[in-house]
């Protein structure tokens, strides 16, 4: 009997090539998955050579010829004593140009489009303006079901993520006044409306870096809130994560708050020259 299977095709040279494991362009990507991984081993501070190897997951003697080729390039500083690597000024003034290029609230938005792209959830930005909480931009997600304020709209100081997170960042006194021209009214049966009760709320978003409103603002709705410090360590304005309760359970909103305070501390190395009013 005849075979009609048509005949398979013949692997050229360069096909060959571009299907074997190793190449350089394959080399040159692993290069740079590494030296990133050292990065990141190292932002946290100073750290010895078999920290940045077990952090990076690679050899004592792969980091060491990694690391001694950044520190020839200045981006990397050893300490002759310690012997500990950290980010070198070369890296330092780098990246100090890279953030000092880029406008704000372009890198507010830029953070707010990585964080729904990773949550699907409605993703917001406040700024305190005089006494006031305001949504000053907002994303929302694709979700059927979105739960979050609108941009222009005053949110609770009191109950929402947002508010809670910059007021971590104030003095006790600067909370009780803006409580005292707020009010603290009840929203919902777990919103605060004790100021001492609040402000115990607020040491524990101080130790954890990032607000939670639990169907404080709104029955049904959940967020997590990341204050965003100036130069003096207060907050003028939060990023925040939002959504129904029932897809924002307690130990993801605990995910998202670490992110999103990662993200804060981000831009928080443009807050301080950013204006007070966020273009209201």
């Amino acid at each position: 009997m005849e075979d009609r299977r048509a005949p398979r095709p013949r692997a050229t040279r360069s096909s060959r090539a571009a299907a074997r494991p190793g190449q350089p362009q394959d080399r040159g990507l692993q290069a740079v998955d590494r030296l990133v991984r050292i990065f990141e081993a190292v932002t946290g501070g100073p750290a010895s050579l078999s920290k940045v190897a077990a952090q990076a997951g690679l050899s004592d003697a792969t980091t060491l010829r990694y690391l001694g080729s950044l520190v020839s390039h200045g981006l990397l500083d050893r300490d002759p004593v310690s012997r500990q690597y950290q980010i070198g000024m070369r890296m330092f003034l780098l990246g100090r140009g890279a953030v000092s290029g880029r406008d704000f609230m372009s890198m507010v938005t830029s953070s707010m489009a990585r964080l729904v792209e990773q949550f699907n959830e409605t993703v917001n930005f406040g700024a305190r303006v005089g006494h006031d909480l305001v949504i000053v931009h907002a994303l929302e997600s694709s979700q059927p079901i979105r739960m979050g304020a609108a941009v222009g709209d005053k949110d609770a100081w009191h109950a929402s993520g947002l508010g809670k997170a910059i007021m971590s960042t104030l003095p006790d006194a600067d909370v009780r006044a803006l409580l005292a021209s707020n009010g603290m009214p009840g929203l919902t049966p777990r919103t605060h409306t004790d100021p001492d009760d609040l402000l115990r709320e607020l040491a524990r978003v101080r130790e954890r870096g990032f607000a939670i409103d639990d169907e404080e603002t709104v029955e049904g709705l959940r967020c997590a809130a990341a204050p965003i410090r100036d130069a003096a360590g207060a907050a003028r304005y939060a990023l925040s994560v939002s959504g129904p309760a029932y897809r924002l359970s307690h130990a993801r909103l605990l995910d998202i708050g670490g992110i999103l305070r990662g993200q804060a501390e981000v831009l928080e190395a443009l807050a301080a020259d950013a204006p007070a009013d966020t273009g209201r």
